[in-house]
């Protein structure tokens, strides 16, 4: 197993199975690439095409995707020791966070349609200017959370822990959705 700090990456469609400490991967084609039992702590992912890349029992320890095409991604078995992710200005349609632990973690103008949000725990997370068409949310844990920008969402209050979370006036129809009530 390699070991890489501060090293910048470009351009790279493939990469050795190792630990990488405050490395930055620019401009990088890792689509469909399996990240099984890669280290990352305090790295940076900018301009990368990550679409339906497999992160199970991967190390991800404040990790920051800026600009990435992450379409279909499974974070669901990603190590969960330390875990900690900031999304700004990513597509990450039809990605799944399930069951994950996620606090803190940012997604920041980034598209976030049809993701699986299930059993998470994303307290005090920030999701300004990020879009949530069809994303899903069930007996997840959004305390603190702040949605006060984010636009398309649908989140049933009664099966989810909202305490504290912050939603702008506008996005009251969406936390009414489930209660089939008309809103005029």
């Amino acid at each position: 197993m390699s070991f890489s700090e501060n090293e910048t990456f470009k351009e790279l469609k493939e990469l050795e199975i190792g630990e990488f400490v405050n490395c930055t991967f620019q401009s990088c084609d890792f689509s469909k690439f399996d990240f099984k039992k890669f280290e990352l702590e305090d790295c940076q992912f900018m301009d990368c095409n990550l679409s339906n890349s497999k992160w199970a029992h991967a190390k991800l320890q404040n990790i920051s995707f800026t600009g990435c095409k992450m379409i279909g991604n499974s974070f669901e078995n990603s190590e969960a020791f330390l875990l900690e992710l900031h999304f700004k200005a990513c597509a990450l349609n039809m990605s799944s966070f399930y069951g994950l632990t996620l606090k803190e973690s940012s997604f920041i103008n980034s598209n976030l349609s049809e993701c699986e949000f299930s059993e998470t725990d994303l307290r005090s997370c920030q999701f300004n200017d990020s879009q949530f068409l069809g994303a899903v949310f069930e007996n997840s844990n959004l305390q603190k959370s702040d949605f006060r920008n984010a636009i398309g969402y649908s989140i049933n209050p009664v099966q989810n822990n909202m305490k504290n979370a912050q939603f702008s006036v506008d996005g009251i129809k969406g936390l009414l959705d489930s209660f089939n009530i008309k809103i005029e």
